[in-house]
């Protein structure tokens, strides 16, 4: 995960913008309508950005690690969660999953447009493969495959992916030691005159 500063200079505000607030919601909704949660589970949040949708998730499950590359994003999910009286149950830590380790085991891990931020996807798929219990369950939402960049034209200093293809991910998926790949839509992102698609992809470790 790369692009730390804009990310940090963006953080005090990014929660300000309906359209994120819009996306979080419909991709919370769109996990508790795929993935079974209790209160029993531990949660891991991967590029969680200001915690917005594990906060958002945070009644369905017993505990959530946020993570995010970007210090400033983390700063401010530290505040959110101050403020929503969640901190005996979230956290968040400065970490890149792609590369850093991470101590304990978790049930679920979640990420909401995260993952075309990620240079290194095979090596954050096996690391989360190995932060999840066997049976754990994975659910990602992120850009179907934009082949023309139009999403991120705007953004000059962008060099992640440009959206995902659902069968290359799912094969990514499979090599790193997940099955029982599904995609739903969860919502779509308007820019300018188009509409981009949002999928959740979810998986099981071990299946």
């Amino acid at each position: 995960m790369h692009e730390h500063q804009g990310f940090d200079d963006a953080a005090a505000t990014w929660d300000d913008d309906p359209g994120h607030e819009e996306r979080q919601v419909a991709v919370a909704r769109a996990i508790e309508e795929a993935v079974t949660l209790t209160p029993r589970m531990s949660a891991l949040d991967v590029g969680g950005g200001t915690g917005r949708l594990s906060i958002l998730l945070s009644r369905r499950v017993g505990s959530v690690v946020v993570t995010d590359p970007s210090a400033g994003m983390v700063q401010v999910a530290r505040e959110r969660i101050q403020a929503a009286g969640l901190s005996d149950r979230l956290r968040a830590v400065q970490v890149d999953l792609t590369a850093d380790p991470l101590e304990g085991t978790y049930d679920v891990v979640w990420s909401s447009m995260a993952l075309h931020h990620v240079h290194d996807l095979d090596a954050l798929l096996r690391s989360l493969a190995g932060l999840l219990v066997e049976g754990g369950r994975l659910a990602i939402a992120d850009l179907d495959e934009d082949r023309d960049g139009a999403f991120h034209a705007d953004k000059a200093d962008f060099d992640g992916h440009d959206g995902f293809d659902r069968h290359r991910l799912a094969e990514q998926l499979a090599q790193a030691g997940f099955g029982a790949v599904r995609f739903v839509e969860a919502t779509t992102i308007r820019k300018g005159d188009r509409e981009f698609g949002v999928f959740l992809c979810t998986a099981t470790k071990g299946a």
